[in-house]
């Protein structure tokens, strides 16, 4: 056995926003063909979001076809053998040029102390480079508060305290220009659940 195949292969996919979206996935049964087996795939988004868009199966093979492309559709897609539960997966970006990152429907972000921290600075074309957080004010930030990024889930600060509160913009850099994502404010509880 081995991990279901996904068409377009790589780590990754853009797609123009309004653009069309087709995902495709067979089993990679490749021995012995004449034993796919219906409902063997499926297609399945993360963190439990919808899948948007018209899902068809035939011959073994599950397609996601979306007619036009809108940030929403933009997240990790995976594939699960539905048998040996393996999977794999590809990561879509809806390229937005009115907006390099995607706009977010949460702006407020509500921790507790101690807890990691995420901004959702999540950029819709890779080519955007060199993100870096900043104060909404331009002050510095906090001089223990320590962050990376990563392009499919944001900036991701370690370890939240109280002087963090506050309102945070993601900067990036996409062909020589300058790019901003939505402000944040953050709100940091103390105490338990």
């Amino acid at each position: 056995w081995s991990n279901p195949v996904i068409f377009p292969s790589g780590p990754h996919l853009v797609v123009p926003k309004g653009g069309a979206l087709e995902l495709r996935c067979h089993d990679n049964n490749t021995n012995a063909p004449s034993t796919v087996v219906p409902g063997g795939v499926r297609w399945q988004r993360e963190r439990g979001r919808r899948l948007e868009g018209e899902v068809e199966e035939g011959g073994g093979v599950v397609f996601v076809r979306v007619q036009s492309a809108q940030g929403y559709h933009m997240g990790r897609y995976a594939c699960i053998n539905n048998n040996t539960k393996e999977q794999s997966s590809i990561y879509v970006f809806v390229k937005d040029p009115q907006s390099p990152f995607q706009r977010s429907m949460v702006n407020g972000i509500l921790v507790r102390v101690g807890e990691n921290l995420t901004l959702p600075c999540l950029v819709t074309d890779p080519d955007v480079t060199l993100v870096t957080l900043q104060t909404c004010d331009l002050q510095p930030l906090p001089s223990d508060l320590h962050y990376h990024y990563d392009p499919q889930r944001g900036v991701i600060i370690g370890n939240a305290r109280k002087e963090y509160e506050g309102c945070y913009v993601c900067l990036g850099e996409l062909a020589g220009a300058t790019v901003r994502s939505s402000q944040y404010t953050v709100d940091v509880r103390l105490g338990e659940r």
